[in-house]
């Protein structure tokens, strides 16, 4: 008899934590099953928020030209000059490319002098 109350008590404690709980159980998938999509989102506003690209620059994607058209929070779009193409990028892959830009030179003048240039460099103090 104790065996079938037991049973019977373990039976009725299970289903009702199962259903006091089951919330939490589908929380816990429906995260594990958004979580690219929240990588995704998480990744797309740190390169939207940040200065690094914008639209209708030029940069070089793995040494072919390209120009930036639009930088979204999921994606980047962007007309590759060579081929003639659009190529759309999800920003969280954005940092397995190999991205550059030529940056503007100061002045007009390079910053180190070349190897072949002899005498000493005139060097200015700004602000004393």
């Amino acid at each position: 008899m104790t065996n079938i109350v037991d049973q019977a008590f373990i039976q009725h404690a299970t289903e009702s934590a199962i259903g006091h709980y089951s919330w939490l159980l589908a929380a816990a998938f429906g995260l594990l099953m958004g979580k690219d999509a929240l990588m995704n989102f998480v990744a797309g506003l740190m390169v939207y928020w940040g200065s690094d690209f914008k639209n209708d620059e030029v940069l070089y994607v793995s040494g072919r030209q390209a120009r930036v058209i639009r930088m979204g929070i999921f994606s980047c779009t962007l007309f590759m000059e060579d081929r003639k193409t659009k190529m759309i990028v999800p920003c969280s892959q954005l940092k397995q490319l190999t991205i550059e830009k030529k940056l503007p030179v100061n002045g007009g003048l390079p910053y180190l002098p070349k190897g072949s240039e002899t005498g000493t460099i005139k060097v200015e103090l700004v602000g004393e």
